[in-house]
């Protein structure tokens, strides 16, 4: 989860994982500041009563997961 410029996760195996993806949501926050959260929470609310899935459809979480570095696999 990214607040602002923070990136929180459960541990650091969590966070080596996810933070590529994470990153491009600072960016996004970089970009929209104080209104990231109400943009974010405002998509995902209008994707939920469309009866879509309000996460993997959000146009925010796509950029994210579309922009992420791609993952080493071991």
């Amino acid at each position: 989860m990214t607040l602002g410029h923070t990136i929180l996760g459960q541990d650091r195996e969590t966070l080596d994982i996810v933070r590529s993806h994470e990153q491009i949501h600072v960016t996004q926050y970089e970009k929209w500041g104080v209104l990231f959260i109400p943009v974010y929470l405002g998509c995902s609310a209008y994707l939920w009563l469309a009866g879509k899935d309000c996460y993997r459809d959000n146009p925010l979480e796509q950029q994210a997961f579309r922009e992420e570095a791609p993952r080493i696999k071991n």
